[in-house]
This record gives structure tokens, C-alpha cells and sequence, in this order.
């Protein structure tokens, strides 16, 4: 057709770029040309404060599993390691910065697990309704996460989410080195999808009489023409902030984490000790990410096969580098002159449109908050796969951007809400910072959330996430679930399900291997190297992956 997108530019090779040049190119089919401009100075999305991508089950099935990659191979060339939750440590409790868990007044620790694992229902309501329930009339203590899912006891022993024999236990997604997986996908989006790579300095935009975009200037002189435009750009934002001049609009109040300071270690710090934990732990990999709550922000770790990324987000009005950067050696059990930690400052916000003209913004281009919100790369395949559903036509470029942009504001307010309430929710007021969180406004939809959990209410569309991560802070008795007082026989089901909980747990424990043996199989079964693995043709992949 006349009217039809013929061309689609990606401007940037971070890893939302390449993230989005494989989705678009998979569900094209070839009718719309695919181009990905990649400057020297692109940085993979997100490597400046995350050395370390998740790869979230969903993005899998999206990428490496659509691309008909074996598992053994791009997880070996990405130094990827098992992702099963994410821990939060020292959330609940005032105190220095420390990476071990303090003790709650209840005498448990204080850490706790948000795992990708679905949230189990019962009787047409969530187990939390359920445990919560069971926690207001005094009929449990044990923790929400220990009672509602499998996962937790596993993660405290390290286990593996799958058997040696490959067959998966747990829902599970990956960490992967941020550079090698931007990597793969562009490797495998031009050798295979037929994805342009055109290497250059973006230096400007051509623009029609409608204010079109019509081609990318590259500062060697040449033009990169197409009909839509994607900016992967970063924080640079180079094409909507930068050439269509659409505002960005920083988040209200503050201060918010916009600073951070990074580092890449191996398993085994000086000395030979291991980073995880005692010396006798330094063959162990985590199979989960760990964000701790520090006086002054909060610290993450996220293990690699080889090794882990990890980092220290702090506000810059409140904290300097060198103290981050001494509190991140500290938790580690690094000394600082044999490190060089990395500082990075950000703007917490996002652009007021995200759909501009014939331009899109994905990524951090669109919108950047604290990585406490969830996994950056499944907001990217959600913004591309939304284009791709209202895909427009030549001459109608602008026709779903405003339902577009509503949606995905409405995306992002959510993720917002969620990294703020875990400092509105956190019983912490011991320091400036947590004095700050406690004085930040809530937008009204937060602040709905908050009211409808202290009131016993369910959680309305949307508010799962929110909902688990207030279960997950409660130190005290919530308030009584009134819905369920009109279901007397759910007792009996709801029983049976926690403890089939229960005797689920007791027989993984038994039979997963430890996360560390587990991917040591996974990683040898990988029979080429990863550069020729690569390059052999699409259906001799299986064959390549084939263990001798």
C-alpha cells in the first residue's frame, strides 16, 4: 500500500535500541526496513548506573526465545546468571549501612523477596487477601513472602530454579552483562533479521512542512531517510527533547536518588575472600538481585555468572560520590584503592509526550525513575509493542499518538508510585533522607492505594505490585480483610493452599541443586564459542547447542 511505513530509524545502540530493532523487525516480517544508528558515544541503556540488565521471563519469550536462540547460548555469551526475585534488606529497620539483615522486633530478619512468580488466588481472591486475614486475626507470623510463595526458603539457601536434567521449577528470568547482551541483539538483528547497522555522529534532523521528521543528519554528511523515528538515546534524548523541543518534566519534589556511583567486581574480593559473604562462600551466586536500604539511598547487587555488578543511588543535594562511593566498599568488603567506582547523575522525570510527530521515545528516552520500579527492558518491549499495535499509516503518522501517550503516562505514573512507596511505606525517619521520603508528596492514586490497604479493601486493577510491596513493610497487624468474613468456606481451601505452600517448599529444598551448580551446567553446555555460534545458520542452532 501507498500509505503504508516503509522505513522505521533507531536512533541509538543502547540495549533499548537493539531491543527494539529485534521486536520490530520479528513482527514486521521484512515489510518495513529496519535501521539502527549507533554512535561512539551510545552507551547500552542503562550501563551508566546498571552494569547488569534483567531479563524478565516475559522478555524472554519476547526476544531470545522468539529468535529461536538456545538458551545455552546466549545466556553463556552474557554471562548471565539466575534472576528468580529481587531481596530487599534492611527496609524495615533504622541503622547504619550494612549489607547483613537486621533483626526485626519479632527476631526475624529483615529482608524480604519480590519473586516473578505469580501471586497464587484463592476462593476468586489472592493468597495476600488471604494471609493478610490470617494476620489480623493473629493466626499466622510467618512472613507474607515465606507464606504465599514457594520461592523464598529456596532463594535463603541458594538454590538453583531448575533440576541439573533442565526441566524449571521456579519462574525464573536472567541477569546479563548490560554490554554483551546489547551485543547479541545486534548481532543477531542484522545477521539474521536483515537490521541495518549505519555507524555515526546523529547531527541534526530534516524535517518537512509538517514538521515531519524525514531523515537523520550523520555528522560525516550523509542522510538516514525514514517514515518513523525511534529515540534510544538515553538521557541525551537527542530527537525529542533535543530537535522537536518536547518538554521534560522532572519528577515533583525530591530528592528522589539522582545520583549513583558503580562498580564491577568478581566473586572473590582482596584477599581471596568472597564479596557474598564469609570466605566459605565464594563459590555461591546468588540465583536473585539485592537492593539494601542505607541511611543515606540504597544499594543493589546483581550477580553474574563471573562475577556481579553492583552500586550505590543516593541524592546528590544530600550525599557526595565519596562517601557513596566509601559506603559501596564498605558494603562490599572492597578496599577502596583497588577499586574505581564510576559516578553518574541523572534527572528522575519523564518527557511530557512520549509519541511526538513521526518520533517515539523508548527507554530511558521517555522516562527515567529509580530501578526499584521494575525491570527497564519489559517498559521498552511494552512501549514498542504498543506502536506496533496502532502501527499508523504514512499519512496518518500522529493518529494513535494521544491514546498513546495516555496509556503509557498512565505506565509510568504506576512505576513512579511504586519506587516512591517503597520510601513512603519503609518505617525509616533516621536520617535527612528518609526525613526527605517521609515529606514527599503522593499523587492522588498512591495516596488512594495507601488508604484502600489501611481500610482492609482490595487491591483495584493495576495495584498488585503496590499491594505485595505494603504487605511486604507491614510491621504491625493490618487491618481486617471485611469481604472475606462473608466467605466461611474458603477457610478450608485457603488452608490447603498454604500448606501445599508449605510441603512444595520442603521438597524443592530436597531435590533443586544448589543456583551455582545449576549454571555451571548450563554455561558448558554451550558446545561453540559464542562468535561462531552466532554466525551458523538458523537451523543448525539446535545442532550447535547440542552437548557432545
Amino acid at each position: 500500500m501507498e500509505s503504508s511505513i516503509e522505513g522505521i530509524v533507531v536512533v541509538g545502540g543502547s540495549v533499548a535500541g537493539w531491543a527494539a530493532a529485534v521486536r520490530l523487525a520479528l513482527a514486521l516480517g521484512g515489510t518495513v526496513a529496519v535501521r539502527v544508528v549507533q554512535s561512539p558515544y551510545d552507551v547500552p541503556d542503562g550501563a551508566e548506573t546498571a552494569q547488569v540488565t534483567a531479563v524478565s521471563p516475559e522478555a524472554q519469550r519476547a526476544l531470545p526465545d522468539a529468535l529461536g536462540v538456545p538458551e545455552e547460548i546466549w545466556v553463556s555469551h552474557c554471562r548471565a546468571a539466575f534472576r528468580v526475585a529481587v531481596r530487599h534488606v534492611n527496609w524495615r529497620t533504622e541503622g547504619p549501612a550494612r549489607a547483613a539483615a537486621r533483626t526485626l522486633a519479632n527476631g526475624a530478619p529483615d529482608h524480604f523477596y519480590r519473586p516473578y512468580a505469580r501471586m497464587p488466588e484463592c476462593e476468586e481472591f489472592p493468597l495476600l487477601d488471604h494471609w493478610l486475614d490470617r494476620r489480623h486475626r493473629g493466626e499466622t507470623v510467618v512472613p507474607f513472602d515465606y507464606a504465599c510463595f514457594r520461592e523464598p526458603p529456596l532463594l535463603d539457601a541458594g538454590k538453583s530454579p531448575r533440576w541439573l536434567d533442565g526441566r524449571t521449577a521456579l519462574t525464573h528470568g536472567w541477569n546479563v552483562d548490560t554490554r554483551l547482551f546489547a551485543d547479541f541483539l545486534r548481532n543477531i538483528a542484522v545477521r539474521r533479521l536483515g537490521v541495518r547497522l549505519v555507524r555515526g555522529i546523529p547531527a541534526g534532523v530534516r524535517r518537512d512542512g509538517d514538521g515531519m521528521v524525514t531523515a537523520l543528519h550523520i555528522r560525516d554528511g550523509r542522510e538516514v531517510a525514514g517514515d518513523f523515528f525511534l529515540d534510544c538515546t538515553g538521557e541525551r534524548r537527542l530527537l525529542l527533547a533535543g530537535e522537536l523541543g518536547e518538554p521534560f518534566d522532572e519528577v515533583p519534589g525530591g530528592p528522589l536518588c539522582d545520583s549513583a556511583v558503580t562498580v564491577s567486581v568478581s566473586h572473590r574480593g582482596p584477599g581471596g575472600h568472597s564479596v557474598h559473604g564469609g570466605p566459605g562462600d565464594a563459590d555461591r551466586v546468588e540465583p536473585y538481585a539485592t537492593v539494601t536500604a542505607l541511611p543515606d539511598g540504597w544499594a543493589w547487587t546483581t550477580p553474574l555468572h563471573d562475577g556481579h555488578g553492583a552500586g550505590v543511588a543516593y541524592a546528590g543535594e544530600l550525599t557526595d560520590a565519596d562517601t557513596a562511593a566509601r559506603t559501596l566498599c564498605s558494603l562490599l568488603g572492597l578496599r577502596a584503592d583497588r577499586v574505581e567506582p564510576r559516578g553518574v547523575r541523572h534527572r528522575p522525570g519523564r518527557l511530557r509526550r512520549a509519541w511526538v510527530k513521526n518520533c517515539l521515545a523508548v527507554g530511558t528516552a521517555a522516562c527515567a525513575v529509580e530501578p526499584l520500579a521494575g525491570d527497564a527492558l519489559d517498559a521498552v518491549l511494552d512501549t514498542v509493542d504498543r506502536f506496533l499495535r496502532d502501527l499508523p499509516a504514512r499519512s496518518a503518522r500522529e493518529a494513535p499518538a494521544a491514546r498513546f501517550n495516555r496509556a503509557v503516562a498512565a505506565r509510568d505514573a504506576r512505576e513512579l508510585d511504586l519506587a516512591r512507596l517503597h520510601f513512603a511505606a519503609a518505617p525509616r525517619a533516621d536520617t535527612p533522607f528518609w526525613r526527605a521520603q517521609c515529606e514527599l508528596p503522593l499523587s492522588p492514586a498512591l495516596d488512594e492505594c495507601l488508604a484502600a490497604f489501611r481500610a482492609g479493601l482490595s487491591a483495584a486493577p493495576g495495584e498488585d505490585a503496590q499491594r505485595a510491596l505494603l504487605a511486604a513493610l507491614l510491621t504491625g497487624r493490618p487491618a481486617p480483610r471485611a469481604a472475606l468474613a462473608h466467605r466461611p468456606a474458603a477457610a478450608g481451601a485457603t488452608a490447603e493452599l498454604f500448606a501445599r505452600v508449605g510441603r512444595q517448599q520442603r521438597i524443592l529444598l530436597e531435590t533443586l541443586p544448589a543456583a551455582r551448580d545449576g549454571l555451571r551446567r548450563l554455561h558448558r553446555r554451550a558446545a561453540l564459542p559464542v562468535a561462531r555460534a552466532r554466525a551458523v545458520p538458523a537451523a543448525r542452532l539446535h545442532e550447535a547447542a547440542t552437548p557432545l
